[in-house]
């Protein structure tokens, strides 16, 4: 008897444990489907509407006074095609062998979404290379993976502008999921010698707490912490990084590159601890932050334009 009850409880305990190995790794692939698709190509053709008017840029007329070129280059990472705008400053003469500024757009964001920013570089003198990330408008690559394999596009870009105009001062700016790219880049390797500076707006610095945020709305009755533990198991599996690899902060602490954080206590996407949390990371070298209290994501430089251009004026006066 004892014998037939030990084999009962065996089968019981066996099925329960492939009952749950099942169901977790059911959970997993839709956590992870569903945060490594987060925009297609199709849905970031174009700008939103109304984006024109709300950045004070008449695109025509911007497109008329810069030589634009569109070009191209080939990832070292997955084999893609990295489609980017090439704007030159006046100062180049159409020259690549110039000062260059890399400037990458948020999630749901294209190219085009930099160009009211580019206006400001362009004004430094800076030639601006805006790009498509990952998923992103002409950007084909597959996964979005809140700039843990987009910084290897980033680092494509900087190899590019080495080769065209060796010596020349290099600069990033980034927004939002674009903030995390800059900031997993520079911190990788030696990037942060290869980078002279870093402007960060509203950036996202955790790729666990951005896909917990976005499984609490969800309300389906089942924790958030074991989804996410799937989730996270099933990452590591199929793209070989946890979401622990994707902490900007903590991959930032080291770098030496000189970073402007630039952040609102008032965001609900990107709240304002994650810009804090990467600027506490890098204020004893060469960091600094400029945080208001009222814009909504994305919309400093819409609400405080002519102190944002001070802000980023005095520090690269402070920097070049």
């Amino acid at each position: 008897m004892k014998k037939r009850l030990g084999l009962i409880f065996s089968i019981v305990v066996a099925v329960l444990v492939l009952l749950f190995i099942g169901l977790s790794a059911f959970i997993g692939l839709q956590v992870f489907a569903g945060s490594t698709q987060l925009v297609t190509n199709e849905k970031t053709r174009a700008v939103p509407a109304g984006f024109w008017e709300k950045y004070g840029l008449d695109y025509e007329s911007f497109r008329r006074q810069y030589q634009v070129e569109e070009i191209e280059i080939p990832s070292s990472f997955g084999g893609h095609k990295i489609p980017a705008d090439y704007i030159y400053a006046v100062e180049s003469g159409n020259s690549k062998n110039h000062p260059t500024v890399i400037m990458i757009h948020g999630l749901g964001g294209n190219r085009y979404t930099n160009y009211p920013i580019t206006q400001y570089f362009l004004g430094k003198g800076y030639n601006v290379i805006t790009y498509d990330q990952r998923s992103s408008n002409q950007n084909t690559a597959r996964y979005t993976t809140f700039g843990y394999w987009e910084k290897y596009d980033l680092i494509d870009w900087v190899n590019y502008i080495e080769e065209q105009a060796p010596g020349q001062k290099i600069g990033v700016w980034g927004t939002s999921y674009g903030g995390a790219t800059a900031g997993l880049a520079v911190g990788y390797g030696d990037m942060d010698k290869r980078i002279d500076f870093l402007i960060l707006d509203s950036p996202v610095s955790s790729m666990a707490w951005m896909i917990e945020e976005e499984m609490k709305g969800m309300n389906i009755g089942i924790p958030v912490g074991y989804m996410s533990w799937c989730g996270n198991i099933v990452n590591k599996l199929k793209l070989g990084f946890a979401y622990r690899d994707a902490e900007v902060a903590a991959v930032m602490q080291d770098v030496k590159t000189p970073v402007l954080v630039i952040n609102s206590k008032a965001d609900a996407l990107t709240p304002y601890f994650m810009g804090k949390d990467i600027y506490n990371a890098v204020s004893e070298n060469k960091g600094e932050i400029w945080t208001v209290d009222d814009s909504k994501h994305f919309e400093i430089w819409v609400d405080y334009n002519q102190e944002y251009r001070k802000r980023m004026d005095d520090f690269l006066t402070k920097y070049e």
